[in-house]
């Protein structure tokens, strides 16, 4: 039967793979160097994930990131309120995220943890805001925008993990006014 699992354990290690993938990202992250950052032997963290991988998703579903859908009355209004999600800064995140950007492309249980911890909530309430503008008669229709909805989460990955700048309030309010607002607001038989 053995002794029962200890909780504690089990955020420590979840909290020492957030650690060094933000320090040294998915590649060269190894179960033992999580183990030793938590205090633990390594067997401790093979009784609990088989490999890095299964470590990995685990730690990032554990990462903060709420998306909840605003309704300030206004596309743009609910735009800025769900872009402040972007803008609030969280280091360990925002650094495990970038990472992370080798294993996404290698590993399918990754990208489905990603997708469920960060891109679903995003999308959720992405879909929340134009069903909203659209019931405001701001925009033509609520459904059919997917490119437009992954064009934010893009040009902010590319800022901060490729071109290594901060997001920032200009930023942002150019990403809504100058692109995302237009691009929503065309008329259909001009798109």
């Amino acid at each position: 039967m053995g002794r029962p699992r200890d909780d504690r354990l089990d955020s420590a290690l979840l909290r020492a793979a957030q650690e060094l993938l933000a320090e040294v990202g998915f590649d060269r992250l190894s179960m033992e160097a999580v183990a030793a950052r938590a205090g633990a032997g390594k067997a401790a963290a093979y009784r609990r994930w088989k490999g890095k991988a299964e470590l990995v998703v685990d730690a990032v579903r554990t990462l903060e990131w709420k998306a909840e859908a605003p309704d300030t009355g206004t596309l743009r209004g609910d735009l800025l309120a769900l872009a402040r999600v972007f803008l609030e800064r969280n280091t360990l995140r925002d650094e495990v995220m970038a990472g992370m950007a080798t294993a996404v492309a290698k590993d399918a249980a990754i990208r489905a943890a990603i997708a469920q911890v960060i891109d679903q909530p995003r999308h959720d309430a992405f879909a929340a805001i134009l069903a909203n503008a659209h019931r405001r008669g701001e925009i033509a229709r609520a459904d059919g925008w997917e490119y437009v909805r992954d064009i934010f989460p893009a040009m902010m990955f590319h800022r901060v993990a490729v071109l290594g700048r901060p997001l920032d309030e200009d930023f942002v309010l150019h990403l809504i006014d100058d692109i995302t607002i237009p691009l929503l607001t065309l008329p259909s038989a001009s798109r």
